[in-house]
């Protein structure tokens, strides 16, 4: 039976070329489509999962409350993770981790790598299978180090290196470590992505003891593997018991919270944000996960229409075979089967695409994509198949088997009525779908050239960006002598210093308390009196900090705008912090200016020259990034290849230990969006791909239409019609269909850009246009379409076309 039913559905395929083409070509696109998205979608749900031990492992985060104020940190204090190890049997291993910017020698080079610390339960709790090693625990001494591949071949070339040793300098000087192993590079897959793993055991060398035992001071990230009986909200009842005795009066019972995340969930989960990894947002998964829903909606609308413009002619057969015998099931199972092959061959077409573009769908995505055929695989391209052969076969599997064989056979079959509003309201829908797509990427487009034109209140073009790698005094004198070496070329117009860059993740934060006892915060940077005038910042209050006064080191301040603002000042040149800061004054108030992202609003901001007189009277103190100045130089224009290079020459001039690496300001800036961007990309090219399959149905509809039409052209032809006048008869109805497709989608495509954009604090309003625009483009392709047909029809001879009946 079923080789009667193959038989059957080839020779339809066969007969019927254009349709077959159109339906399998629809299929394939939104197959492929959707295979690549949902490889996109199954990489960010991944992330960690390929721990065996994923479902026992988890990050430890704290939330405080001071002063009415909440902190929630996924930095932890150094003395966690060895307490509730100590304290907690249900704990069975633990390791922090921590990031450090580091000097790496080898031989005469120097490079500046990001260098983890980890505890010695690291390679115990997580899976990064080590490919090269002697045996035993590869960071349990104290100057071991493991690499990851890509750092083993960087520094060791085809060597072993195994035994042999790199030079890093985590404090002022540099000590010999000896490579212990070599672990396979780390999947894209991880929240921890090491290339150079180290002992944690050296922070004692980068912090104090107070640090290290302080549970108010965060910097790493603390990792817990749970035992198999343990229970993570089980544990969490005995957290305010280790508090109270750890804390005293300190501990007021909710103001202090331990809390545990289940690792798998760390990259999706936008609330805990801040770790040394960026987590992703979950929504852009769903709005991926919906598109490629809306392509296989509207590919299996296709086939449905098609099978609908076809009724007339698989009526006759259903009536031709009923007469002959046949049961209804066996013709719904012949139209089901019909679907079903068609299904299995656009599954198997996409498939292969969708491999071969997997490469350049990553680069699109800016993700490193592997396709794998593993049972997931397997289940989603049978599921595939399954729920879209269904779908798409329905209408002829259960509306065209029902045909009484006496009507059709008599020609008394009427397909009015119900079945023309379906097929209408079919066409609808898949047109609004396409328009709801073409309406978001216009909007998504206006905010990334928003975020990429708005004036940020500072000069980022022309500007390199050059990391020293030294702190302290040792770093103050580097920048000097290298500000005096460049300052004379004609082509470097400016030269500062800060301890954080722009588009660094976010300045530093601190807290205090006021005169009137109310706890502030603030982000703050320290910078150098170049500072300003470099970045061409406006000062709309007050004075620059002055190099030649020496005062100014030890406590001029300047605040932004947010800043007055938000302490209510209305003279702010005589306006003091608080008591607690004795030596400082506010010199100036500069104009507001995006020193973060644009997904943030501008929060108050304190600059100034020297910490100490201001670090001294603070009560909470965070940042993401190594305080260590950071240099930018502003460049005339043109060539900028040379003037790097005239920077890397006079900079290797003046420094043994420490390497040259720079970056252009507006491209550090540009990253901050990458994840707008890489979605920007992509909805563009499925509102593209989604009215291309939405115009291969319509050109079938339109094919049909002209063929039943036929002699109604031929005898219009005759009585005087024009082209125009037909094209414009065979048109219409499909585009008064587009037209209510433009007038459902506009508000729905409204609402989900106007929730997207409630990320940005900063975004564009969305104009009435955007949706005319969309409207516009969809008729003029939908019009264009049917044209290529009408015009054919419009053209063709009348005597033929009434010869035809």
């Amino acid at each position: 039976m079923f080789r009667n039913y193959l038989k059957v559905a080839l020779r339809n395929f066969a007969r019927h070329k254009v349709y077959a083409f159109i339906n399998l070509g629809g299929l394939t696109i939104a197959v492929t489509c959707c295979l690549l998205l949902g490889l996109y979608v199954r990489h960010e749900w991944s992330f960690d999962r390929f721990h065996t031990k994923a479902d026992r492992l988890h990050r430890a985060w704290t939330q405080e409350v001071y002063k009415g104020e909440q902190f929630v940190n996924v930095s932890t204090p150094y003395i966690l993770g060895p307490t509730l190890k100590e304290t907690f049997s249900e704990v069975e291993a633990m390791s922090r981790v921590q990031v450090n910017t580091v000097n790496v020698r080898k031989g005469a080079e120097v490079f500046s790598e990001r260098v983890h610390m980890a505890d010695p339960d690291f390679f115990r709790m997580f899976d990064f299978p080590l490919v090269s090693s002697p045996g035993g625990n590869p960071i349990q001494d104290l100057f071991s180090v493991v690499l990851s591949e890509e750092m083993a071949q960087k520094y060791f070339g085809t060597e072993n290196p195994i035994g042999k040793t790199l030079n890093m300098q985590l404090d002022s000087t540099m000590q010999a470590f000896t490579v212990k192993a070599v672990a396979r590079n780390v999947p894209t897959s991880s929240s921890i992505r090491f290339g150079i793993l180290i002992p944690m055991a050296h922070v004692k060398n980068l912090v104090s003891d107070r640090t290290l035992k302080s549970w108010f001071n965060v910097t790493p990230e603390t990792y817990v593997l749970l035992r198999e009986s343990a229970s993570a909200d089980k544990l969490a009842t005995k957290y305010p018991s280790l508090l109270r005795s750890a804390l005293g009066d300190d501990y007021k019972g909710n103001n202090y919270v331990i809390n545990l995340q289940p690792i798998t969930d760390i990259h999706l989960n936008k609330a805990l944000n801040g770790g040394y990894e960026p987590v992703s947002d979950p929504a852009y998964s769903y709005i991926l996960s919906g598109i490629a829903l809306f392509l296989l909606v509207i590919a299996c609308i296709n086939f449905m229409t098609l099978s609908l413009g076809r009724s007339v002619s698989r009526a006759q057969e259903v009536g031709v075979r009923k007469a002959m015998g046949a049961l209804r099931s066996q013709l719904m199972n012949q139209f089901w089967s019909e679907a079903l092959l068609m299904t299995v061959l656009a599954v198997v077409l996409g498939l292969a695409l969708a491999i071969v573009l997997t490469p350049l769908f990553g680069q699109l995505a800016n993700q490193e994509l592997h396709f794998r055929f593993d049972g997931t695989t397997a289940l989603l391209l049978l599921g595939l198949v399954v729920v879209v052969g269904l779908v798409a076969g329905s209408y002829p599997a259960l509306v065209l088997s029902g045909f009484r064989p006496v009507e059709v056979l008599k020609g008394k079959l009427s397909l009015k009525g119900d079945v023309s509003f379906f097929r209408r309201a079919l066409v609808v829908v898949q047109f609004s779908l396409s328009v709801m797509l073409i309406a978001g990427t216009f909007v998504l487009n206006q905010q990334l050239n928003f975020l990429q034109n708005k004036s940020l209140g500072y000069q980022k073009d022309q500007t390199v960006v050059i990391p020293v790698g030294v702190g302290g005094p040792e770093g103050r004198a580097l920048v000097e002598r290298f500000r005096n070496a460049v300052s004379s070329q004609k082509d470097v117009l400016s030269v500062t210093s800060s301890a954080f860059p722009f588009a660094s993740g976010g300045w530093g934060e601190m807290g205090f308390t006021d005169d009137q006892k109310v706890y502030r915060e603030t982000n703050f940077n320290v910078v150098d009196p170049y500072f300003i005038p470099t970045y061409s910042i406006k000062l709309v209050a007050g004075r620059n900090f002055d190099a030649k006064n020496s005062a100014d080191n030890f406590g001029a301040i300047i605040v932004n705008e947010a800043f007055v603002k938000k302490f209510g000042w209305k003279d702010p040149m005589n306006a003091r912090l608080s008591s607690r800061f004795p030596a400082h004054r506010i010199i100036g108030v500069v104009e507001d200016f995006h020193y973060v992202s644009l997904h943030e609003k501008v929060e108050p901001l304190m600059l100034m020259m020297r910490s100490d007189s201001v670090f001294k009277g603070i009560e909470n103190l965070m940042y993401q990034s190594s305080p260590s100045p950071d240099l930018s130089v502003r460049l005339s224009a043109g060539n900028l290849s040379d003037k790097v290079a005239m920077l890397e020459r006079t900079w290797k001039s003046m420094t043994i230990n420490e390497p040259f690496s720079f970056t252009f300001l507006d491209a550090d800036l540009q990253r901050q969006y990458e994840a707008e961007q890489r979605l920007g990309r992509i909805v563009t090219m499925a509102s593209c791909l989604s009215i291309l399959i939405a115009c291969l149905g319509l050109f079938g509809l339109a094919t049909l239409a002209v063929v039943r039409r036929t002699k109604e052209i031929g005898v219009r032809k005759v009585l005087g019609a024009s082209v125009p006048g037909i094209v414009t008869l065979l048109a219409k109805d499909f585009l008064k269909l587009v037209l209510v497709s433009v007038v459902i989608a506009s508000p729905l495509a409204w609402y989900g850009m106007h929730q997207w954009l409630q990320d940005f604090a900063y975004k564009i309003d969305i104009q009435w246009w955007v949706f005319a625009l969309a409207g516009a483009m969809a008729l003029l392709i939908a019009f264009l379409t049917v044209s290529l047909q009408s015009v054919k029809a419009a053209l063709l001879n009348p005597v033929k076309s009434l010869r035809t009946e």
